[in-house]
């Protein structure tokens, strides 16, 4: 029988891969050369993406051992191989997931501060992580002795087949707990609406990973058991590879501001947050001031004028508690007096602004800081 679809899967691994290659790099050129700033959540997504090109080149190796053929057309030993490299490449595809979920969860962590949605955050954390560890047990035991795995003669005992669609059900149950989670933050939010359907359109893009699963599971029940398996698999094989770099890309997407900025000039502005905009309490999310003094104004580093003139001292930032931060304006006139600006409900401000603004100063923080100015030292 003739048929060979070896160079679909060839050909979806090589593009696929080349996509998530190049969001991550544009990732972390934002990260490390505009901002300065490469978080834990980046270099997670740079492990997932090694492991996503180590799944893609075991992919390869399957289908150099039988599948995208005719099972007529594949050799006993080429049969072995192919569930060699399958079983290989299974546990590249689980880790590559679970780092990309991870990667997407510490950001959650690091730009929502909501104290719910925090703990959930975090609840899912450890769901992904217990997840993951049992799922790689499972594999790396999947049959006693492993070597049963593709050589269905010898003696021992397999895991059954229920063990591996509780798996399966359980991924796509985390795919959408993470995809839900900054949902009801961002609908709540009093910004303007197009900054929200912006924001909406970046956390969306989880969705299509999520029907990307549902998909394989579709797919994968119905051909599992496919009289002719190597051929009728490529389909669930290229959705595998589609699937785990579609995560990649989706988890890269909200750190990507400054790049679309670039593409779509004013339209990235008006829809997408700034690349350091913190999604606080609604009431919080508004532009506010410190009397006079836009929070923009408060930057690190130094700047000059538009005639080239020294700048304006810049404000020192000191931590006083866990929870306040207190600004101290220092004057250039040092004959002055110190005039206190008087603090309100007012003075609590959202920790954002633009790119090179003091940006998410929160981290860490259990709910947002209250922000104080004094004139002069203390």
């Amino acid at each position: 029988m003739s048929g060979d679809r070896t160079g679909t899967i060839v050909a979806c691994v090589v593009v696929m891969n080349c996509l998530s290659a190049v969001v991550v790099s544009l990732r972390f050129y934002v990260r490390a050369k505009l901002l300065r700033s490469v978080k834990s959540e980046d270099w997670c997504m740079l492990v997932s993406m090694l492991f996503c090109v180590a799944f893609g080149i075991f992919m390869i190796m399957e289908s150099q051992s039988g599948l995208g053929r005719h099972m007529v057309d594949v050799s006993e030993e080429e049969f072995s191989e192919y569930f060699r490299w399958s079983w290989i490449a299974t546990l590249w595809y689980n880790l590559s997931l679970c780092f990309t979920k991870i990667s997407i969860l510490l950001l959650y962590l690091r730009v929502l501060t909501h104290d719910y949605i925090r703990k959930t955050t975090w609840a899912a954390m450890a769901i992904v992580a217990i997840y993951n560890a049992w799922a790689i047990g499972m594999y790396l035991t999947m049959c006693v002795p492993i070597a049963k795995v593709w050589n269905a003669k010898l003696e021992g005992y397999c895991h059954p087949t229920s063990v591996w669609w509780a798996l399966t059900y359980l991924h796509i149950i985390t795919d959408f707990l993470i995809f839900i989670i900054p949902i009801p933050v961002v609908v709540t939010m009093t910004v303007p609406l197009r900054r929200k359907i912006g924001l909406l359109i970046v956390f969306t893009f989880g969705l299509f990973v999520c029907l990307i699963s549902v998909i394989r599971t579709i797919m994968l029940s119905k051909l599992l058991w496919s009289p002719d398996h190597t051929w009728d698999l490529v389909a669930i094989a290229n959705w595998s590879t589609v699937e785990t770099n579609a995560a990649i890309v989706c988890g890269c997407m909200p750190t990507l501001r400054p790049v679309l900025a670039k593409v779509f000039g004013p339209l990235a502005d008006r829809l997408f947050p700034h690349q350091h905009q913190s999604l606080e309490d609604p009431e919080s999310a508004r532009p506010r001031t410190i009397g006079s003094l836009s929070w923009n104004a408060f930057r690190f580093g130094r700047r000059s004028s538009a005639n080239g003139a020294a700048p304006p001292a810049e404000p020192d930032l000191s931590w006083t508690d866990g929870t306040t931060l207190v600004l101290t304006r220092v004057e250039s006139n040092k004959n002055s007096k110190p005039q206190t600006t008087n603090t309100d409900s007012d003075a609590e401000l959202t920790i954002s602004g633009t790119d090179h603004a003091v940006g998410p100063i929160n981290e860490g923080l259990r709910r947002p800081p209250k922000v104080y100015a004094r004139g002069g030292s203390s």
